[in-house]
């Protein structure tokens, strides 16, 4: 199903699934989505698989304001009087830790059983190809960029939202396919939300794209690159892999995780100030911008300032890392 999102983006929407890229791929009749049949792409790491422990959302400097206002996290007052689903969107914050343990995954999965000098002379891949906006520092979405470990946050959840200490319950929740994009939903919820009873329970364990265990959100990434200029070269003699560079850079669609909290209106889901100081950084605005008016994008030097300038406002003290 096509249809519009909150920022005015359009995709085709497939409830209920997360649908690989060969999935999509053998889906008929998908309209303006060019980039998913492209067939001259460079080898890639292909289903790289990544345990990521931090999420993160990211706003503009109106929203910053109203989450220290609110001491917490609350749907946007134009979003809540809306007929859509009630949102607070987080995204897989992949760190270089993250990285280098999904670089091992992957070429143990190509060559089982190397030597201690093989392991030792290969170089890693995954850097040059985790170039997608899913690995990122930079933002579409806004200058401050909170993030806190998935656990934590489900915890806070879980205490303020779910009745007699029930932990939230998480379900694959769609796929939506945008022209140079492939996004994942994972829906949170309290148990007693039945309206998302359709969708599948997210799985701990499995072959599908993501899921959720140990306090890690485990993803298959596709595609990490929106513009492949490198390529894989695989030498199963020598049990190696190199990277050598394509004779033209090619785009292509490039694939992420996003954990949607679902938010009654009115509900704000409060985390301690001290931590929100914590947490929160300041980021580049990455193109397309997709800002909500009335916020407008900073430099990044201009949004250093202002959390600096709030931090201070609070009597934050850097030097005493917390309040003074």
């Amino acid at each position: 199903m096509m249809r519009q999102n909150a920022r005015e983006c359009f995709g085709t929407h497939f409830e209920g699934q997360h649908l690989s890229l060969s999935d999509l791929k053998e889906k008929p009749n998908i309209q303006n989505h060019d980039y998913l049949y492209k067939n001259n792409i460079p080898a890639y790491p292909e289903s790289v698989e990544f345990h990521v422990q931090k999420v993160s959302h990211v706003t503009g400097e109106q929203g910053l304001e109203g989450i220290f206002l609110n001491s917490g996290f609350r749907q946007p007052s134009e979003m809540v009087a809306s007929d859509q689903h009630h949102f607070l969107w987080w995204a897989l914050s992949v760190t270089p830790d993250d990285r280098s343990s999904a670089d091992e995954r992957f070429l143990a999965s190509l060559f089982p059983h190397r030597s201690a000098a093989q392991l030792r002379n290969q170089p890693p891949v995954l850097e040059h190809f985790t170039t997608s906006k899913a690995f990122q520092k930079k933002s579409s979405y806004g200058n401050f960029c909170f993030t806190f470990s998935l656990k934590e946050l489900l915890w806070h959840y879980g205490k303020q939202f779910c009745y007699d200490d029930q932990s939230p319950v998480m379900h694959v929740y769609e796929t939506v396919l945008y022209p140079k994009e492939i996004q994942y939903t994972v829906v949170v919820h309290p148990h007693y939300v039945k309206i998302y009873d359709r969708c599948p329970r997210l799985p701990k364990y499995g072959d599908g794209v993501c899921g959720y265990n140990g306090g890690a959100m485990w993803w298959r990434c596709q595609s990490p690159s929106e513009a492949y200029e490198n390529k894989l070269e695989v030498n199963i003699f020598a049990r190696s892999v190199s990277v050598s560079p394509n004779h033209r850079e090619e785009y292509y669609v490039w694939d992420h995780v996003c954990v949607a909290f679902h938010m009654e209106p009115g509900w704000v889901l409060h985390v301690d100030r001290n931590k929100l100081l914590k947490n929160v950084n300041a980021c580049e605005i990455s193109q397309p911008c997709l800002l909500r008016a009335p916020e407008t994008p900073l430099s990044l030097n201009e949004a250093e300032h202002v959390l600096a300038n709030l931090k201070a406002s609070m009597g934050w003290g850097l030097e005493c890392g917390g309040w003074r």
